[in-house]
C-alpha cells in the first residue's frame, strides 16, 4: 500500500510528533508498505525539497516557524496545508493508497479532503493534544473569536477524516460532537523500538553517586515544570538526589530563574540534545518525571512516558485529576503518583522512591513490561493498517 503521512516534524527534529511519526513510518516500512512524508522545514533554501532517508521518500515544505508565537505558528500551519495540494499537484504521477496525519495541528482538513477527493483514498487522524481544548485548558487561550475560528477548523479537520484514534476512552464524549462512535477508537501513544545505545558518554551529565531522577521533553504550560519545582522539597534531594530536566520551552527562562532564586541546587536545567543523546542520558537514570498542567481535562500518555517505561525507569508522575496515568501507573505498579500541585503527596512519593531501591528496581522491571504488552509501535501500526485495508 502506498501511504502518504503528514506531520509537523520528522527526522532529524527532535520532538515528540517526529519521534512517533518516524517510528511508525520504519514500522509501515518494514512490513512491506511504501511510505511518502509531508512535513515542515524552516531552514531550507528552496519551497520545496525532496529525498529518501532509510527507504522513506521525505518532502520537505518550507514553512518558518522559528519566533513566531503560538498565533503566528498556527497560521503558518494553515499555509502548510495549502502548500501540501500544491506540493502534490507537481507530482501529480504519485501514487497514494491512503493517508495518515498526526495532531495536534488542526490545519490538515483542506488538504486531506482535496486528497480523498482526488486519490479516492481513505484517511487516519491520530490525535495527541485535543486543540485548541488543551490551550483553554491552561489558560493560554481564552473563550473569544479566536477560539471559536479553531473550533471551526478543528471541526472541518475532524469530518475531513475517516478515521480518528484518540489516546483514551475518556476522551470519546468530546468527539462525539463530531463524529460517530463507528469513526472513533482509543490507539494507545507508542515507541518505537530502540536501537543499542553504542556511545554512552565518558563523561555522563548526571551524578552516578546519587538517584538521578530525569524530565526529557517540551517545557510549556501543558507540563507546567514551573509549578512542580516549586513544590519540590529541596532536603530530601539533599546529599541523595539530583532532578535533572532536559529540553526546551517558553518556561524554561522562568524555570532557570527560579532555580537560581530559591537555591535549588538539587535540580539541574541541562540543554536540549539530539535523541540518540537523550536516550544514553535516560539510560542512567533511575526514575522518569512526569508532569502534567493540573488545569487540563483531557487525557494523555506523554511520549517521554513511552522511553521511560522501555528503558525500565519507575515513573515519578504528577497529573491533572482523573488522568487516566494515575490508574495505568497504580494498577501496574510502574511508579508512584500525585495530583498537581499537592505538595505533600508529591514529596512522599519523591522520598519513597529515593529511599527505596527495591520498589524502583520491582516498578522498573514491571514498566517494560506494561511497555512490551501495550505501547509497542508494531501493535499500532496493526490497528492502524486494520482501519485503511478494511473494505
Amino acid at each position: 500500500m502506498n501511504i502518504l503521512i503528514l506531520t509537523d516534524y520528522y527526522h532529524p527534529i527532535v520532538r515528540s510528533g517526529s519521534i512517533v511519526i518516524g517510528g511508525l513510518a520504519e514500522e509501515l516500512s518494514r512490513q512491506g508498505h511504501n511510505i511518502t512524508i509531508f512535513t515542515f522545514s524552516s531552514d531550507q533554501k528552496d519551497l520545496f525539497s525532496e529525498s529518501y532517508e532509510d527507504g522513506i521518500k521525505v518532502f520537505r515544505i518550507k514553512v518558518p516557524l522559528r519566533n513566531l508565537g503560538m498565533i503566528g505558528r498556527l497560521f503558518a500551519e494553515y499555509k502548510y496545508s495549502s502548500l501540501i495540494i500544491k506540493t502534490l499537484k507537481r507530482n501529480s504521477n504519485m501514487s497514494i493508497d491512503s493517508v495518515i496525519c498526526l495532531s495536534p495541528s488542526i490545519f490538515y482538513g483542506k488538504a486531506i479532503d482535496w486528497i480523498r477527493k482526488k486519490y479516492i483514498v481513505r484517511a487516519y487522524l491520530i490525535c495527541r493534544d485535543i486543540f485548541p481544548k488543551w490551550a483553554v485548558d491552561s489558560g493560554l487561550l481564552r473563550k473569544g473569536l479566536l477560539y471559536y475560528y479553531f473550533k471551526f477548523i478543528e471541526k472541518i479537520l475532524y469530518k475531513s477524516v475517516n478515521f480518528i484514534g484518540i489516546e483514551s476512552a475518556s476522551d470519546l464524549d468530546y468527539f462525539l460532537q463530531y463524529a460517530d462512535t463507528k469513526k472513533i477508537e482509543v490507539l494507545d501513544n507508542w515507541g518505537p523500538p530502540l536501537k543499542p545505545i553504542q556511545n554512552k558518554p565518558s563523561n555522563s551529565v548526571l551524578d552516578n553517586k546519587k538517584v538521578n531522577i530525569l524530565y526529557g521533553g517540551n517545557m510549556a504550560d501543558a507540563q507546567d515544570l514551573l509549578s512542580l519545582i516549586n513544590l519540590v522539597d529541596d532536603s530530601i534531594l539533599e546529599g541523595k538526589a539530583v532532578i535533572s530536566l532536559i529540553g526546551s520551552g517558553h518556561q524554561l527562562k522562568e524555570i532557570k530563574k527560579t532555580q537560581v532564586k530559591k537555591e535549588l541546587n538539587n535540580i539541574i536545567v541541562l540543554p536540549e540534545v539530539d535523541q540518540e543523546t537523550y536516550l544514553s542520558i535516560l539510560s542512567e537514570a533511575d526514575i522518569g518525571l512526569v508532569s502534567l498542567n493540573r488545569k487540563l481535562e483531557s487525557n494523555n500518555y506523554p511520549l517521554k512516558m513511552m522511553g521511560y517505561l522501555q528503558l525500565s525507569k519507575p515513573i515519578l508522575a504528577s497529573v491533572n485529576e482523573n488522568n487516566e496515568i494515575i490508574s495505568l501507573i497504580k494498577e501496574h505498579n510502574v511508579g508512584l503518583t500525585s495530583i498537581s500541585g499537592e505538595r505533600d503527596s508529591f514529596n512522599q512519593n519523591l522520598f519513597n522512591l529515593i529511599d527505596d531501591e527495591k520498589l524502583r528496581e520491582l516498578q522498573g522491571k514491571n514498566a517494560l513490561e506494561l511497555f512490551n504488552k501495550r505501547f509497542t509501535v508494531k501493535s499500532a501500526a496493526n490497528k492502524i493498517l486494520n482501519r485503511l485495508e478494511r473494505v
